[in-house]
């Protein structure tokens, strides 16, 4: 297992970002995602920062983090965890266990912009939240010292060689499955109009820490469908109450 995909969201740094595409081919990630990049990327601060790193790693762009994490199967953002009392947060090596205990290949690391860090839903979408411990006096860290203390801990502390976990299904599955079951949950009146993301989101946390399957993402569209029919189809009984 190793990480095969940043994604950093709205880098505004061109020396960062080319200084991240260095660390990147230094431990062998393939792609680096760009989502609303601040920076033009034909900038040669990029160039000077990167050593020659661009013919090692691949740079894409996106409009947003669902595009960017393609078929990925486990997103790992980067949070101070402040001011998010429902977002659990661990540490490197929590991160680590968790990762290779879902059996994937497909793991992406997520970070913020400089200034702002990650929006509220684009850490909703990713299945665990990291956070590298610090000196809390002056606990900020610059976006590359991250990627790079983040990937070096994925090198040198994982040596699992193999698993028989399922792995879970790619981001683009569990989003479909997410869409499915805001709509069906607002249909049958299970979810607050005015506030439907309070239970979504603790329901995208369960299946993030279960690394749900492919296949255990078709039984909860299953029940959906379902659902969507019985609420289409009522069937009353004698007594008027509906049949379960």
């Amino acid at each position: 297992m190793k990480i095969n995909r940043l994604i950093l969201i709205e880098t505004s740094s061109p020396g960062n970002l080319g200084a991240a595409l260095r660390v990147a081919a230094n431990f062998g990630v393939g792609t680096v995602a760009l989502v609303r990049p601040k920076v033009a990327l034909e900038d040669p601060i990029i160039d000077k920062w990167a050593c020659g790193a661009k013919g090692h790693v691949g740079l894409e762009v996106f409009d947003d983090l669902d595009g960017a994490a393609g078929d990925c199967r486990t997103l790992v953002a980067t949070a101070s965890g402040r001011g998010r009392p429902d977002q659990p947060v661990v540490s490197p090596s929590e991160a680590i266990e968790a990762v290779v205990r879902r059996g994937t290949e497909g793991a992406a690391l997520v970070f913020g912009s400089e200034t702002r860090g990650m929006a509220k839903e684009d850490l909703d979408k990713c299945d665990l939240a990291i956070r590298i411990p610090t000196n809390p006096a002056f606990p900020v860290l610059n976006l590359t010292q991250s990627i790079a203390i983040l990937l070096g801990h994925f090198v040198v502390e994982n040596t699992t060689t193999g698993t028989d976990v399922p792995e879970p299904a790619p981001h683009h599955t569990v989003e479909a499955l997410m869409a499915h079951l805001q709509t069906t949950l607002a249909d049958i009146g299970y979810l607050d109009p005015e506030n439907p993301d309070r239970i979504l989101r603790k329901i995208r946390r369960v299946f993030g820490r279960a690394g749900i399957t492919e296949n255990e993402a078709a039984i909860f569209r299953g029940i959906c469908r379902q659902m969507d029919w019985a609420r289409q189809h009522p069937r009353e009984n004698e007594a008027g109450r509906f049949n379960r």
